[in-house]
């Protein structure tokens, strides 16, 4: 498989862990927000968008180890900073989450460095 798809997918899903995450502790949170921290992470722990998330993360850093054997560092690292695109998306589509001109600015210097790094190959 092409380095670059298989880079894009672990990030992908790396990313998609953490809106799974997210949207499993928020539950959490709503319905018993007096909860210690300690328990909220038990209860976590049950929750099956906790645990997709798990697995959608641990997938994700499976394939990144296969990157990483096949793959120079210094390259394939600053792709993975496109899990914020996808978490930044993920984020206002499914949590309606108030997204700033500055962080829209920020994401897009990223995108820039992303695209740097990929054309100097």
């Amino acid at each position: 498989m092409n380095h670059l798809i298989l880079i894009l997918i672990s990030v992908l899903l790396t990313a998609l862990g953490q809106l799974f995450f997210k949207k499993g502790m928020a539950a959490i949170a709503d319905q018993l927000p007096q909860l210690p921290m300690w328990k909220m992470i038990g209860y976590g722990l049950l929750n099956l968008y906790v645990l997709l998330g798990f697995l959608a993360f641990g997938t994700g850093a499976l394939l990144w180890l296969a990157v990483l054997a096949r793959e120079e560092l210094s390259y394939a690292y600053p792709l993975s900073s496109l899990g914020y695109l996808v978490v930044l998306f993920g984020s206002f589509f499914f949590f309606q989450e108030q997204i700033s001109l500055i962080r829209i600015l920020g994401i897009l210097v990223i995108i820039a460095g992303v695209f740097l790094v990929e054309y100097s190959r």
